[in-house]
């Protein structure tokens, strides 16, 4: 569990290989360059405070004090081939007291907010977060920490016509058994009284 006390800025970044399960109404940056891909490789990543953790349902788009204030997409290099790409979404949220959402955004803030539900609700994520300083014109503030959750190995629910994915459950050496099913997720992830959490 990660306490949000200290914490002033939340990202929920979503990695894709498919860009036909991109949202439609997030801001679309220029594709990252190698140069950028390198200095962006340089950065601290910060503290891991979840580790890598399968096949999760996400229940979480604004915990308690936060507001949504940017969504946004940029094509990247891949890091272990970079002559490869993948596309990633951010969602920014930051304490209300300190919100000021462009009036760009205020515009398409609906929108965004279903495009969040959307690739939630439709995949389970591997997850991953990290805590790390927050910084205001490049200076750390003391005692503010930024909260960054991956998601990452989107397993879809549905296929493209809308029907739901069936598989058959494993034993614990990995064998199928029983009758189809839909995918069961291992955990959710949400937020439980100024707490991201696991239930």
């Amino acid at each position: 569990m990660v306490p949000l006390q200290d914490v002033r800025m939340v990202t929920i970044q979503f990695s894709f290989t498919n860009p036909a399960a991109i949202p439609a109404a997030v801001r679309q940056l220029e594709r990252e360059t190698v140069l950028e891909h390198i200095a962006r490789q340089l950065q601290a990543t910060g503290e891991q405070v979840i580790g890598a953790t399968e096949n999760c349902y996400v229940a979480l788009i604004e915990p308690e004090g936060f507001e949504l204030v940017d969504a946004l997409y940029q094509k990247r290099v891949d890091r272990r081939n970079t002559n490869r790409t993948y596309h990633m979404v951010r969602f920014i949220l930051v304490r209300s007291e300190f919100a000021a959402p462009s009036e760009e955004f205020k515009k398409v803030r609906v929108a965004i907010y279903d495009d969040f539900l959307e690739v939630t609700r439709t995949a389970f994520w591997r997850v991953r977060a990290f805590l790390k300083p927050f910084y205001k014109d490049g200076e750390e503030v003391a005692g503010q920490r930024a909260l960054s959750i991956n998601l990452e190995a989107r397993v879809p629910l549905y296929h493209p016509d809308g029907s739901t994915v069936m598989a058959r459950p494993k034993d614990g050496n990995g064998k199928p058994i029983g009758p189809l099913q839909p995918l069961q997720a291992n955990l959710m992830l949400t937020e439980v009284q100024g707490e991201i959490r696991f239930l």
